[in-house]
């Protein structure tokens, strides 16, 4: 069976959103951890990049990654054979209401464009919080925004997306996150050149391809990019909260 269009796409970045690789790895390696035995979840983790980085960055730290999606996961467990050889981290192909994720258990929860995981946007949170661990536990959390209001254009060019999916500006991402109990301790904002890195390399690779699934998904992405307000409408942000 052919691998899904995006998914072959993907390939060709280092992460599976806009985020820049530098501003990910400054904040992993600045998350608060305890020094020994501290456990991480990433719900939603595809083919677990983003746990990957935080196991090599704190080597202490335990590490379980969620998604339904099997053929990610089975690049997330050669990855972590190749990267993290020896270490205590797992992965379940499971949704993440139904892998059994204890409320408090964690000291690390990740969550990075992946809040349909929890519901979407902005249940996520609050479903992220719960599963940190109280007084001291961390979220470590990816989300897009409207920069500005989007156009109807904009929307029907993202297959029908509603402008109520997301919140309006980071400033409202940040109040999203403290109606959810969680404190912002450090904030990131992918910039113009991150997303044109990320949304051109993932037309570039996918019209490498000659198969029809592959053409359109590199058609719809140059044909929004190309509209008036096709790249300064979407924001997307990192944000590391802490669970008081």
């Amino acid at each position: 069976m052919t691998e899904p269009a995006s998914f072959r796409a993907h390939a060709a970045v280092p992460l599976m959103n806009p985020m820049g690789v530098g501003d990910l790895d400054e904040a992993i390696a600045g998350l608060e951890l305890p020094s020994a035995a501290a456990r991480v979840v990433e719900t939603g983790c595809g083919a677990g990049e983003i746990l990957l980085r935080v196991l090599e960055v704190h080597d202490q730290a335990s590490g379980l990654g969620v998604d339904p999606d099997g053929l990610a996961l089975g690049r997330a467990r050669a990855a972590a054979e190749a990267r993290v050889p020896g270490r205590s981290v797992a992965f379940a192909q499971a949704r993440a209401e139904d892998a059994g994720l204890a409320a408090g258990a964690f000291d690390l929860v990740v969550n990075v464009a992946s809040s349909h995981a929890h519901g979407g946007f902005p249940a996520a949170l609050g479903a992220l919080a719960a599963l940190a661990r109280p007084g001291g536990g961390i979220v470590l959390y990816g989300e897009g925004f409207w920069a500005r209001p989007p156009s109807e254009e904009l929307l029907m060019a993202l297959g029908g997306a509603s402008a109520a999916e997301l919140p309006l500006g980071l400033d409202g991402l940040l109040a999203a996150a403290r109606a959810a109990g969680l404190d912002p301790v450090d904030v990131r904002a992918a910039s113009a050149g991150d997303w044109a890195a990320y949304e051109e390399g993932l037309a570039t690779e996918a019209e490498r391809y000659d198969d029809a699934d592959a053409v359109a998904y590199a058609r719809r992405i140059r044909a929004r990019r190309a509209l008036p307000d096709g790249t300064s409408t979407m924001g997307f942000a990192l944000l590391t909260l802490a669970r008081p």
